[in-house]
């Protein structure tokens, strides 16, 4: 997964690409628990989805899309619109979920 600036995923999102974004905090538990479910759903994405991460410690803007601040937090991207997201990390079978929305 690509590390992020929120200008490359602006610029993803003008491209109208497939967008899985992440957004986390450094010495985040959870946010570090779910890299090996991200790393599942790189490996089977027969999509073209792009992958992207953006560390809210360098970005604390980015927290207003979580409209809570619990992180991580996982938001998909179609047609430069969120089609889906969730709000901690919850286990593979739930990014899973949200990536469907990604294939509607």
């Amino acid at each position: 997964m690509e590390t992020w600036t929120p200008a490359d995923l602006e610029k993803n999102l003008e491209g109208g690409r497939k967008v899985f974004l992440k957004l986390w905090k450094k010495g985040c538990g959870a946010c570090k628990l779910s890299i090996p479910a991200i790393e599942r759903l790189e490996a089977d994405n027969p999509d073209g989805v792009v992958f992207g991460q953006i560390s809210t410690d360098d970005h604390p803007e980015m927290l207003e899309i979580t409209e809570t601040g619990v992180l991580p937090a996982f938001f998909v991207f179609r047609d430069k619109t969120m089609v889906g997201s969730q709000i901690g990390f919850k286990g593979l079978a739930k990014l899973q979920d949200i990536m469907k929305a990604l294939s509607a």
